[in-house]
């Protein structure tokens, strides 16, 4: 039975249009142990709140929204050296949001634009933007919040120079709802190949899965106790109504391709998902909470913020995590 939060044509709308696959919540979660972590103290690499990762033939690129660069890392996790400064001139950043590489490029989400840099890291270009979306990117474009946000959510935009939009690749309809600061914000992702998107609102237990002609080719749909039981809208830290209008809470926190056929959606902050989106197959693979140590008295899971898969690890970024954590992966 479909679990609804809200009366709404646009949603109805979006889940007639394909078939859908069923993520069960109530099956256990696997606990996973870190067994490498990116970032050591002496080398002088103290993340505050890491948020995007990447990695170069065999060097790694981690954003941090409190830190005025890029660091990049080796894959034993020391620091190597670090990119940019605090600024607002080309490969300067005031508050980062995330980075993203598509084989060719890097494209870096700073407050207000995003920078785009050769694999060399050299300068290559940049525009700006008005929401504080996630980006997501392929060989040949880049999906990120619309220019002007009216009957859409999510625009694309060319991955090659000099990046103009693509007036016909929309994604995403504002919804009918009334405004309570989240409805219409987005998760996305590309994969690899650009054969694959997934986006979805963010306040939401649904992911749409299209293909590289935005087509939509399948739901996933959340079902469960944790969704029944969510509530999406609430007062933000538990403040008096008369104090802060109802927002709402995010049920999709993440969502990132590790490769052609595997997308992780990442919810309710700490439980991840693995999910087969393959043409011939439609199943959850794996569900999962992910710890930084096997200490037992540190029982704080991660909530993961970005997930890259490289060589034989899954690496995550979480702002409330203190390194980059790596963890055994094998599908």
């Amino acid at each position: 039975m479909l679990t609804r939060f809200e009366n709404s044509p646009t949603v109805d709308s979006l889940l007639t249009v394909a078939p859908h696959f069923i993520v069960n919540t109530d099956i256990e979660a696997e606990e996973w142990v870190a067994n490498a972590a990116l970032g050591l103290v002496k080398d002088s690499l103290i993340l505050g709140r890491p948020n995007g990762i990447i990695a170069i033939a065999d060097s790694f690129y981690i954003s941090d929204s409190q830190a005025t660069g890029i660091f990049v890392v080796d894959r034993n996790g020391h620091l190597v050296r670090k990119i940019g400064k605090r600024g607002k001139g080309p490969g300067e950043f005031l508050s980062l949001r995330g980075l993203e590489y598509n084989g060719t490029h890097v494209f870096v989400k700073d407050r207000g634009r995003v920078q785009i840099f050769k694999e060399s890291m050299d300068y290559a270009s940049s525009f700006s933007v008005s929401g504080m979306g996630t980006l997501g990117v392929s060989p040949g474009y880049m999906l990120l919040e619309c220019p002007e946000v009216n009957k859409w959510i999510i625009c694309a935009r060319s991955t090659v120079p000099p990046f103009h939009w693509f007036e016909f690749k929309q994604l995403l309809p504002v919804l009918d709802l009334p405004d309570r600061t989240g409805e219409n914000s987005y998760i996305v992702s590309i994969s690899p190949e650009g054969n694959r998107v997934a986006v979805g609102y963010k306040g939401l237990p649904y992911i749409f899965v299209y293909d590289d002609q935005f087509t939509h080719l399948k739901t996933i749909r959340f079902e469960g106790k944790d969704v029944r039981d969510w509530t999406p809208t609430g007062i933000p830290g538990g403040a008096p109504p008369e104090v802060l209008n109802p927002g709402t809470f995010s049920f999709i926190e993440w969502v990132e391709f590790i490769d052609s056929r595997y997308l992780i959606a990442s919810v309710h902050r700490t439980d991840n998902y693995i999910i087969d989106v393959s043409e011939n197959e439609h199943q959850l693979v794996r569900k999962f909470v992910l710890r930084p140590t096997n200490n037992p008295e540190e029982r704080k899971n991660i909530p993961a913020r970005d997930f890259l898969f490289h060589r034989d690890r899954l690496y995550v970024a979480s702002p409330w995590a203190e390194y980059v954590y790596g963890y055994s992966f094998d599908l």
